[in-house]
Protein backbone atom coordinates (compact mmCIF):
# COMPACT_ATOMS: atom_id res chain seq x y z
CA UNK A 1 0.00 0.00 0.00
CA UNK A 2 1.09 3.68 -0.61
CA UNK A 3 3.23 4.96 2.08
CA UNK A 4 3.81 2.15 3.95
CA UNK A 5 7.67 1.09 4.38
CA UNK A 6 8.60 -2.18 4.79
CA UNK A 7 9.48 -2.90 8.55
CA UNK A 8 12.76 -3.77 7.63
CA UNK A 9 13.09 0.03 6.47
CA UNK A 10 11.11 1.53 9.29
CA UNK A 11 13.78 -0.15 11.88
CA UNK A 12 16.62 1.13 9.88
CA UNK A 13 15.26 5.08 9.63
CA UNK A 14 14.55 4.48 13.28
CA UNK A 15 18.14 4.32 14.08
CA UNK A 16 19.87 5.90 11.21
CA UNK A 17 17.75 8.48 10.68
CA UNK A 18 14.87 9.62 8.40
CA UNK A 19 16.99 10.36 5.42
CA UNK A 20 18.41 7.24 5.02
CA UNK A 21 18.13 5.76 1.83
CA UNK A 22 18.30 1.66 1.20
CA UNK A 23 18.97 0.27 -2.30
CA UNK A 24 19.03 -3.26 -3.23
CA UNK A 25 22.84 -4.55 -4.33
CA UNK A 26 21.81 -5.45 -7.97
CA UNK A 27 24.84 -7.90 -7.93
CA UNK A 28 24.11 -10.32 -5.11
CA UNK A 29 22.97 -14.16 -5.23
CA UNK A 30 21.48 -15.83 -2.58
CA UNK A 31 24.78 -18.31 -0.77
CA UNK A 32 23.51 -21.56 -2.11
CA UNK A 33 23.07 -20.37 -5.87
CA UNK A 34 26.70 -18.44 -5.92
CA UNK A 35 27.40 -22.51 -3.79
CA UNK A 36 26.13 -23.90 -6.91
CA UNK A 37 28.13 -22.32 -9.43
CA UNK A 38 31.25 -22.98 -7.46
CA UNK A 39 32.44 -25.95 -9.25
CA UNK A 40 33.15 -23.64 -12.49
CA UNK A 41 32.61 -20.02 -11.17
CA UNK A 42 36.10 -20.40 -9.20
CA UNK A 43 37.86 -21.18 -12.64
CA UNK A 44 36.83 -17.37 -14.22
CA UNK A 45 33.58 -19.06 -16.08
CA UNK A 46 32.21 -17.93 -18.30
CA UNK A 47 35.51 -16.98 -19.84
CA UNK A 48 36.99 -19.85 -21.31
CA UNK A 49 40.60 -20.26 -18.97
CA UNK A 50 43.03 -22.51 -18.75
CA UNK A 51 41.82 -23.70 -15.60
CA UNK A 52 38.46 -24.11 -16.86
CA UNK A 53 39.81 -26.75 -19.00
CA UNK A 54 42.17 -28.56 -16.85
CA UNK A 55 40.43 -28.85 -13.82
CA UNK A 56 36.77 -28.81 -14.96
CA UNK A 57 34.69 -31.22 -14.23
CA UNK A 58 36.51 -32.17 -11.44
CA UNK A 59 37.42 -35.41 -10.12
CA UNK A 60 35.50 -35.98 -6.16
CA UNK A 61 33.09 -33.96 -4.24
CA UNK A 62 32.94 -34.61 -0.90
CA UNK A 63 29.86 -33.25 1.38
CA UNK A 64 27.64 -34.46 4.15
CA UNK A 65 23.94 -35.70 3.85
CA UNK A 66 22.52 -32.81 5.12
CA UNK A 67 23.14 -30.51 2.00
CA UNK A 68 22.22 -32.59 -0.82
CA UNK A 69 19.59 -30.71 -2.02
CA UNK A 70 20.84 -27.15 -0.55
CA UNK A 71 23.97 -27.62 -2.60
CA UNK A 72 24.81 -30.66 -4.30
CA UNK A 73 21.44 -30.67 -6.05
CA UNK A 74 22.29 -26.84 -7.07
CA UNK A 75 25.71 -27.65 -8.24
CA UNK A 76 24.47 -29.95 -10.83
CA UNK A 77 21.16 -28.67 -12.08
CA UNK A 78 23.23 -25.12 -12.81
CA UNK A 79 26.43 -27.04 -14.02
CA UNK A 80 23.85 -28.72 -16.66
CA UNK A 81 22.53 -25.76 -17.41
CA UNK A 82 24.99 -23.59 -17.93
CA UNK A 83 28.22 -25.77 -18.90
CA UNK A 84 26.21 -28.67 -20.11
CA UNK A 85 28.55 -31.08 -17.93
CA UNK A 86 28.65 -33.03 -14.84
CA UNK A 87 30.72 -30.93 -12.27
CA UNK A 88 31.90 -34.02 -10.53
CA UNK A 89 32.62 -37.78 -11.18
CA UNK A 90 31.70 -38.95 -7.64
CA UNK A 91 30.17 -37.54 -4.41
CA UNK A 92 31.37 -38.79 -1.63
CA UNK A 93 28.77 -38.33 1.15
CA UNK A 94 30.15 -38.42 4.79
CA UNK A 95 28.17 -38.90 7.73
CA UNK A 96 28.10 -36.40 11.19
CA UNK A 97 30.70 -36.41 13.41
CA UNK A 98 27.76 -36.79 16.43
CA UNK A 99 28.66 -36.32 20.43
CA UNK A 100 28.98 -38.83 23.13
CA UNK A 101 25.31 -39.71 22.96
CA UNK A 102 24.41 -40.14 19.20
CA UNK A 103 23.18 -36.72 18.99
CA UNK A 104 23.94 -34.38 16.05
CA UNK A 105 25.93 -31.58 17.84
CA UNK A 106 24.38 -27.99 17.10
CA UNK A 107 24.62 -24.55 19.06
CA UNK A 108 21.11 -24.85 20.04
CA UNK A 109 21.77 -27.87 21.67
CA UNK A 110 25.05 -26.54 23.31
CA UNK A 111 26.55 -29.88 22.51
CA UNK A 112 29.44 -29.30 20.78
CA UNK A 113 32.85 -30.89 21.11
CA UNK A 114 35.69 -28.41 20.91
CA UNK A 115 38.65 -29.87 18.73
CA UNK A 116 41.32 -28.28 19.94
CA UNK A 117 40.51 -28.76 23.33
CA UNK A 118 41.43 -32.54 22.16
CA UNK A 119 43.98 -31.43 19.55
CA UNK A 120 45.72 -29.73 22.99
CA UNK A 121 45.21 -32.66 25.17
CA UNK A 122 45.85 -35.63 22.39
CA UNK A 123 47.38 -33.66 19.19
CA UNK A 124 46.13 -32.92 15.73
CA UNK A 125 47.29 -36.21 14.05
CA UNK A 126 45.55 -38.12 16.99
CA UNK A 127 42.14 -36.79 16.42
CA UNK A 128 42.14 -36.40 12.96
CA UNK A 129 43.05 -40.55 12.44
CA UNK A 130 40.33 -41.57 15.77
CA UNK A 131 37.60 -39.97 13.02
CA UNK A 132 39.13 -41.41 9.83
CA UNK A 133 39.29 -44.96 11.67
CA UNK A 134 35.83 -44.24 12.88
CA UNK A 135 34.18 -44.06 9.64
CA UNK A 136 32.52 -47.79 8.80
CA UNK A 137 31.35 -46.45 5.66
CA UNK A 138 29.99 -43.39 3.28
CA UNK A 139 26.93 -41.93 5.17
CA UNK A 140 27.37 -43.11 8.25
CA UNK A 141 27.85 -41.33 11.22
CA UNK A 142 30.34 -41.27 14.13
CA UNK A 143 29.80 -40.95 17.78
CA UNK A 144 33.02 -39.77 19.63
CA UNK A 145 33.59 -40.76 22.60
CA UNK A 146 33.65 -38.15 25.40
CA UNK A 147 33.72 -37.43 28.90
CA UNK A 148 32.85 -33.87 28.93
CA UNK A 149 33.94 -33.66 32.68
CA UNK A 150 37.20 -34.26 32.13
CA UNK A 151 37.97 -33.21 28.33
CA UNK A 152 39.04 -36.89 27.85
CA UNK A 153 38.51 -38.98 25.31
CA UNK A 154 39.32 -42.91 25.16
CA UNK A 155 39.61 -43.53 21.60
CA UNK A 156 41.39 -40.07 20.80
CA UNK A 157 44.00 -41.03 23.08
CA UNK A 158 44.61 -44.47 21.49
CA UNK A 159 45.16 -42.57 18.42
CA UNK A 160 47.38 -40.77 20.01
CA UNK A 161 49.42 -44.03 22.23
CA UNK A 162 49.62 -45.09 18.09
CA UNK A 163 51.68 -42.17 17.08
CA UNK A 164 54.03 -42.83 20.38
CA UNK A 165 53.96 -46.43 19.45
CA UNK A 166 55.02 -44.99 15.57
CA UNK A 167 57.59 -42.66 17.24
CA UNK A 168 59.73 -44.75 19.52
CA UNK A 169 59.59 -47.34 16.75
CA UNK A 170 61.30 -45.18 14.15
CA UNK A 171 63.84 -43.90 16.87
CA UNK A 172 64.60 -47.44 17.18
CA UNK A 173 65.07 -47.65 13.65
CA UNK A 174 67.18 -44.88 12.97
CA UNK A 175 69.13 -45.69 15.89
CA UNK A 176 70.48 -49.08 13.89
CA UNK A 177 70.91 -47.42 10.74
CA UNK A 178 74.52 -46.46 11.61
CA UNK A 179 73.75 -42.66 10.36
CA UNK A 180 72.92 -43.71 6.71
CA UNK A 181 69.36 -43.14 5.36
CA UNK A 182 66.79 -45.50 3.17
CA UNK A 183 68.54 -43.95 0.06
CA UNK A 184 71.79 -44.97 0.86
CA UNK A 185 70.69 -48.52 2.54
CA UNK A 186 69.33 -49.12 -0.89
CA UNK A 187 66.68 -52.20 -0.95
CA UNK A 188 67.74 -55.74 0.48
CA UNK A 189 68.86 -57.94 -1.79
CA UNK A 190 66.50 -61.05 -2.36
CA UNK A 191 68.85 -63.59 -1.90
CA UNK A 192 69.94 -62.48 1.42
CA UNK A 193 66.64 -62.22 2.87
CA UNK A 194 65.51 -64.70 5.94
CA UNK A 195 62.63 -65.85 7.02
CA UNK A 196 61.52 -62.67 8.97
CA UNK A 197 62.46 -60.65 6.49
CA UNK A 198 60.58 -62.16 3.34
CA UNK A 199 57.50 -62.25 5.57
CA UNK A 200 57.14 -58.49 7.05
CA UNK A 201 58.09 -57.74 2.92
CA UNK A 202 54.75 -59.69 2.03
CA UNK A 203 52.79 -58.45 4.95
CA UNK A 204 54.10 -54.61 4.12
CA UNK A 205 53.36 -55.09 -0.05
CA UNK A 206 50.15 -56.64 0.87
CA UNK A 207 49.34 -54.00 3.13
CA UNK A 208 50.02 -51.14 0.26
CA UNK A 209 47.65 -52.78 -2.23
CA UNK A 210 45.19 -52.94 0.46
CA UNK A 211 45.18 -49.46 1.29
CA UNK A 212 45.44 -48.21 -2.21
CA UNK A 213 41.90 -50.51 -2.96
CA UNK A 214 40.86 -48.69 -0.04
CA UNK A 215 41.62 -45.28 -1.13
CA UNK A 216 40.25 -45.52 -4.32
CA UNK A 217 36.89 -47.34 -3.36
CA UNK A 218 36.81 -44.44 -0.56
CA UNK A 219 37.24 -46.82 2.13
CA UNK A 220 39.05 -44.53 4.24
CA UNK A 221 38.14 -46.29 7.83
CA UNK A 222 39.27 -49.77 6.54
CA UNK A 223 42.45 -48.13 5.21
CA UNK A 224 43.44 -46.70 8.78
CA UNK A 225 42.46 -50.05 10.69
CA UNK A 226 44.69 -52.24 8.15
CA UNK A 227 47.89 -49.78 8.63
CA UNK A 228 47.48 -49.71 12.58
CA UNK A 229 47.09 -53.49 12.24
CA UNK A 230 50.44 -53.77 10.03
CA UNK A 231 52.08 -50.84 11.90
CA UNK A 232 51.35 -51.73 15.37
CA UNK A 233 51.25 -55.86 15.11
CA UNK A 234 53.27 -56.78 12.48
CA UNK A 235 56.63 -53.80 12.18
CA UNK A 236 56.22 -53.26 15.91
CA UNK A 237 55.36 -56.06 18.46
CA UNK A 238 57.03 -58.57 15.89
CA UNK A 239 59.62 -57.88 13.44
CA UNK A 240 61.42 -55.43 15.33
CA UNK A 241 61.38 -57.73 18.20
CA UNK A 242 62.51 -60.34 15.29
CA UNK A 243 65.58 -58.47 13.94
CA UNK A 244 67.12 -56.98 17.51
CA UNK A 245 69.36 -59.78 18.13
CA UNK A 246 70.60 -59.86 14.30
CA UNK A 247 71.25 -56.10 15.36
CA UNK A 248 73.49 -56.42 17.66
CA UNK A 249 74.90 -59.86 17.43
CA UNK A 250 77.57 -59.14 14.45
CA UNK A 251 76.79 -55.76 13.22
CA UNK A 252 79.43 -56.90 10.42
CA UNK A 253 77.37 -59.82 8.72
CA UNK A 254 75.16 -59.83 5.85
CA UNK A 255 72.42 -60.90 8.23
CA UNK A 256 72.29 -57.66 10.32
CA UNK A 257 73.08 -55.13 7.30
CA UNK A 258 70.26 -57.30 5.38
CA UNK A 259 67.72 -56.18 8.58
CA UNK A 260 69.02 -52.89 8.88
CA UNK A 261 68.08 -52.42 4.75
CA UNK A 262 64.60 -54.33 5.43
CA UNK A 263 63.71 -52.01 8.52
CA UNK A 264 64.88 -48.68 6.61
CA UNK A 265 62.90 -49.56 3.57
CA UNK A 266 59.24 -50.69 5.74
CA UNK A 267 59.81 -47.05 7.68
CA UNK A 268 60.35 -45.30 5.07
CA UNK A 269 57.26 -46.95 2.82
CA UNK A 270 54.77 -46.85 5.73
CA UNK A 271 55.33 -43.02 6.42
CA UNK A 272 54.13 -42.75 2.73
CA UNK A 273 51.23 -45.21 3.72
CA UNK A 274 50.03 -43.24 6.60
CA UNK A 275 51.09 -39.65 5.71
CA UNK A 276 47.35 -38.75 4.32
CA UNK A 277 46.22 -40.06 7.73
CA UNK A 278 48.88 -38.94 10.35
CA UNK A 279 50.51 -35.91 8.20
CA UNK A 280 52.31 -34.07 10.78
CA UNK A 281 54.00 -36.74 12.93
CA UNK A 282 54.95 -38.69 9.42
CA UNK A 283 56.66 -35.50 8.09
CA UNK A 284 58.75 -35.00 10.99
CA UNK A 285 59.59 -38.44 11.02
CA UNK A 286 59.88 -38.67 7.32
CA UNK A 287 63.00 -35.16 7.35
CA UNK A 288 64.85 -37.00 10.43
CA UNK A 289 64.93 -40.90 8.39
CA UNK A 290 66.17 -38.95 4.80
CA UNK A 291 68.25 -36.10 6.51
CA UNK A 292 66.36 -33.63 4.30
CA UNK A 293 65.11 -30.44 5.01
CA UNK A 294 63.65 -29.66 1.48
CA UNK A 295 62.00 -32.85 1.00
CA UNK A 296 58.79 -32.93 1.34
CA UNK A 297 56.93 -36.35 2.34
CA UNK A 298 53.42 -34.87 0.98
CA UNK A 299 55.45 -34.35 -2.85
CA UNK A 300 56.37 -38.10 -2.62
CA UNK A 301 55.01 -41.15 -4.62
CA UNK A 302 52.49 -42.94 -2.88
CA UNK A 303 53.98 -46.64 -2.48
CA UNK A 304 52.72 -49.11 -5.11
CA UNK A 305 52.44 -53.16 -4.10
CA UNK A 306 55.30 -55.14 -5.62
CA UNK A 307 53.13 -58.94 -5.65
CA UNK A 308 56.17 -60.88 -6.88
CA UNK A 309 56.89 -60.53 -2.70
CA UNK A 310 53.53 -61.18 -1.67
CA UNK A 311 53.57 -64.76 -0.59
CA UNK A 312 50.90 -65.92 1.39
CA UNK A 313 51.56 -69.35 2.16
CA UNK A 314 54.54 -67.74 3.73
CA UNK A 315 52.29 -65.40 6.05
CA UNK A 316 50.07 -68.88 7.02
CA UNK A 317 53.27 -70.15 7.85
CA UNK A 318 54.91 -67.50 10.34
CA UNK A 319 51.41 -67.23 11.69
CA UNK A 320 51.76 -70.34 13.58
CA UNK A 321 55.12 -69.63 14.62
CA UNK A 322 53.87 -66.08 16.09
CA UNK A 323 51.13 -67.58 17.89
CA UNK A 324 53.71 -70.28 19.34
CA UNK A 325 55.49 -67.61 20.41
CA UNK A 326 52.49 -65.68 22.14
CA UNK A 327 51.39 -68.89 24.12
CA UNK A 328 54.47 -69.72 25.38
CA UNK A 329 55.07 -65.95 26.72
CA UNK A 330 51.29 -66.45 28.03
CA UNK A 331 52.09 -69.96 29.77
CA UNK A 332 55.10 -68.34 31.40
CA UNK A 333 53.43 -65.59 32.87
CA UNK A 334 50.37 -67.77 33.97
CA UNK A 335 52.89 -70.19 35.71
CA UNK A 336 54.89 -67.13 37.16
CA UNK A 337 58.61 -67.99 35.70
CA UNK A 338 60.66 -65.19 36.13
CA UNK A 339 61.13 -63.10 33.15
CA UNK A 340 64.99 -63.42 32.78
CA UNK A 341 64.85 -67.39 33.22
CA UNK A 342 65.69 -69.61 30.36
CA UNK A 343 63.29 -72.60 30.19
CA UNK A 344 62.87 -75.83 28.33
CA UNK A 345 59.99 -76.32 25.69
CA UNK A 346 58.47 -79.43 24.06
CA UNK A 347 56.10 -78.59 21.21
CA UNK A 348 54.76 -81.93 19.42
CA UNK A 349 52.61 -82.59 16.56
CA UNK A 350 52.30 -85.15 13.56
CA UNK A 351 51.64 -82.81 11.24
CA UNK A 352 54.27 -82.97 9.18
CA UNK A 353 53.88 -79.90 7.48
CA UNK A 354 53.73 -77.43 11.13
CA UNK A 355 56.53 -79.74 12.10
CA UNK A 356 58.69 -78.14 9.23
CA UNK A 357 57.28 -74.66 9.75
CA UNK A 358 58.28 -74.75 13.99
CA UNK A 359 62.01 -76.10 13.00
CA UNK A 360 62.40 -73.35 10.24
CA UNK A 361 61.37 -70.92 12.68
CA UNK A 362 63.26 -72.26 15.92
CA UNK A 363 65.44 -69.83 16.24
CA UNK A 364 62.72 -67.10 16.79
CA UNK A 365 61.31 -69.27 19.22
CA UNK A 366 64.59 -69.34 21.25
CA UNK A 367 64.65 -65.88 21.33
CA UNK A 368 61.53 -64.39 22.09
CA UNK A 369 60.51 -67.33 24.10
CA UNK A 370 63.53 -66.85 26.09
CA UNK A 371 63.70 -70.99 25.32
CA UNK A 372 67.09 -72.66 26.38
CA UNK A 373 66.23 -75.89 25.79
CA UNK A 374 63.71 -76.79 23.13
CA UNK A 375 62.70 -80.31 21.54
CA UNK A 376 60.61 -80.08 18.56
CA UNK A 377 58.75 -83.74 18.25
CA UNK A 378 56.10 -85.81 16.41
CA UNK A 379 55.51 -88.21 19.43
CA UNK A 380 56.01 -87.72 23.56
CA UNK A 381 58.00 -90.82 24.60
CA UNK A 382 57.11 -89.84 27.73
CA UNK A 383 54.59 -88.70 29.94
CA UNK A 384 55.80 -84.86 30.83
CA UNK A 385 54.54 -83.92 34.39
CA UNK A 386 54.44 -80.90 36.49
CA UNK A 387 54.05 -78.49 33.41
CA UNK A 388 51.67 -76.28 32.08
CA UNK A 389 50.54 -76.91 28.66
CA UNK A 390 48.75 -74.82 25.52
CA UNK A 391 47.79 -75.51 22.20
CA UNK A 392 48.34 -73.90 18.55
CA UNK A 393 46.68 -75.62 15.72
CA UNK A 394 47.59 -79.11 16.33
CA UNK A 395 50.58 -78.20 17.92
CA UNK A 396 50.86 -79.14 21.76
CA UNK A 397 52.93 -76.85 23.62
CA UNK A 398 54.66 -77.79 26.79
CA UNK A 399 56.52 -75.99 29.70
CA UNK A 400 58.03 -78.52 32.27
CA UNK A 401 57.93 -76.47 35.48
CA UNK A 402 60.44 -78.20 37.71
CA UNK A 403 63.01 -76.18 39.54
CA UNK A 404 61.34 -72.92 38.04
CA UNK A 405 58.33 -72.43 40.17
CA UNK A 406 56.71 -74.08 43.50
CA UNK A 407 54.59 -76.38 42.28
CA UNK A 408 52.32 -76.41 45.13
CA UNK A 409 51.32 -72.73 45.35
CA UNK A 410 50.83 -72.81 41.15
CA UNK A 411 48.38 -75.98 41.72
CA UNK A 412 46.44 -73.89 44.75
CA UNK A 413 46.52 -70.88 42.12
CA UNK A 414 44.92 -72.61 39.28
CA UNK A 415 42.22 -74.31 41.51
CA UNK A 416 40.99 -70.39 42.91
CA UNK A 417 40.90 -69.86 39.39
CA UNK A 418 39.01 -72.80 38.66
CA UNK A 419 36.36 -72.96 41.62
CA UNK A 420 35.88 -69.27 40.28
CA UNK A 421 35.03 -70.23 36.50
CA UNK A 422 32.73 -73.20 37.76
CA UNK A 423 30.80 -70.34 39.65
CA UNK A 424 30.52 -68.44 36.83
CA UNK A 425 29.26 -71.81 34.64
CA UNK A 426 26.74 -72.63 37.47
CA UNK A 427 25.55 -68.51 37.40
CA UNK A 428 24.84 -68.69 33.55
CA UNK A 429 23.53 -71.88 33.56
CA UNK A 430 20.83 -70.91 36.03
CA UNK A 431 19.66 -67.89 34.11
CA UNK A 432 19.38 -69.74 30.39
CA UNK A 433 17.40 -72.40 32.63
CA UNK A 434 15.12 -70.30 34.02
CA UNK A 435 12.20 -69.89 31.67
CA UNK A 436 11.02 -66.59 32.23
CA UNK A 437 14.74 -64.94 30.79
CA UNK A 438 14.47 -67.35 27.92
CA UNK A 439 10.78 -65.78 27.39
CA UNK A 440 11.44 -62.17 27.87
CA UNK A 441 15.39 -61.71 27.50
CA UNK A 442 16.29 -59.98 24.02
CA UNK A 443 17.75 -62.45 21.74
CA UNK A 444 20.84 -60.62 21.60
CA UNK A 445 21.40 -61.03 25.31
CA UNK A 446 20.36 -64.87 25.24
CA UNK A 447 23.03 -65.14 22.62
CA UNK A 448 25.51 -63.21 24.35
CA UNK A 449 25.04 -65.59 27.50
CA UNK A 450 25.05 -68.75 25.41
CA UNK A 451 28.58 -67.31 24.34
CA UNK A 452 29.50 -66.41 28.35
CA UNK A 453 28.84 -69.73 28.89
CA UNK A 454 30.87 -71.13 25.98
CA UNK A 455 33.95 -69.32 26.78
CA UNK A 456 33.97 -70.24 30.58
CA UNK A 457 33.46 -74.29 29.91
CA UNK A 458 35.97 -73.79 27.81
CA UNK A 459 38.36 -72.03 30.57
CA UNK A 460 37.74 -74.56 32.85
CA UNK A 461 38.28 -77.24 31.04
CA UNK A 462 41.69 -75.80 30.60
CA UNK A 463 42.38 -74.79 34.09
CA UNK A 464 41.27 -78.80 34.84
CA UNK A 465 43.89 -80.07 32.53
CA UNK A 466 46.70 -78.08 33.52
CA UNK A 467 45.53 -79.10 37.15
CA UNK A 468 45.93 -82.76 35.74
CA UNK A 469 49.28 -81.81 34.68
CA UNK A 470 50.73 -80.31 37.54
CA UNK A 471 50.19 -84.17 39.15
Amino acid sequence: MPGIKPPLINKAQQKCGEDIIIQQDPDVLDTWFSSGLWPFSTMGWPEKTLDLDTYYPTTTLVTGFDIIFFWVARMTMMAGYFTRQMPFKDVYIHGLVRDENGKKMSKSANNGIDPLILIDKYGTDALRYTLIREVAGAGQDISLQYNRKTDESESVEAARNFANKIWNASRFVMMNLEGKTPEELREPALENLELADRWILSRYHQTVQKTRDYLENYGMGEAAKGLYEFIWRDFCDWYIELVKTRLWKDKESVSCATARQTLAFILAGTLKLLHPFMPHITEEIWHHLTQENQQVLALETYPIADSSLIDLDLENTFELLIESIRVLRNLRAEAGIKPGATITAILQTENSQELAILQRGQVYLKDLAKIENLILTTKLTEEVNQAIAGVVATVEILIPLSGLVDISVLAGKLAKNLAKVEGEIKSLSDRLNKPSFVEKAPEALIQKTKQALAESEKQAQILQERLKRLQ
